[in-house]
């Protein structure tokens, strides 16, 4: 076990995360720690077709990561605040960076609830 628990940075398929993972590079080269990147697809009923992932996105955020000597993983759920509370509770993580947007805060603070100890971080446009 790293003497320094892992930080994990939540992403979405979206090239601006990027900053996530770079900001999440900088406190674990900081901390000394291992850096973690996960992205939840929610399992969806809609037709593949209509479902569709973003291979070029994931991509992009894999080879971030890879250069951020992070780990990445992609996790199916039904419900992805759940999936990453488990993700996290599983890894020993004890920070957890995360982007803005409309539902960030309720994102946040569940799982502040669902993780008690755990820092979890919204990161601003400018960060």
């Amino acid at each position: 076990m790293d003497e320094h628990p892992p930080i994990l940075v939540l992403v979405t398929l979206q090239r601006a995360c990027a900053r996530l993972i770079r900001r999440g590079m900088d406190m674990a080269l900081q901390d000394h720690c291992p850096l973690h990147v996960l992205h939840v697809v929610v399992n969806n009923p809609q037709p593949p077709s209509e479902a569709t992932i973003d291979a070029q996105a994931l991509d992009y955020l894999y080879a971030l990561a890879g250069e951020a000597d992070a780990q990445m993983t992609v996790l199916t759920a039904d419900v992805a605040v759940t999936a990453m509370a488990e993700f996290a509770s599983q890894q020993g993580i004890k920070k957890i960076i995360m982007g803005g947007g409309e539902q960030a805060s309720g994102i946040a603070e569940t799982l502040s609830e669902l993780l008690p100890g755990v820092q979890v971080m919204i990161a601003d446009e400018g960060d």
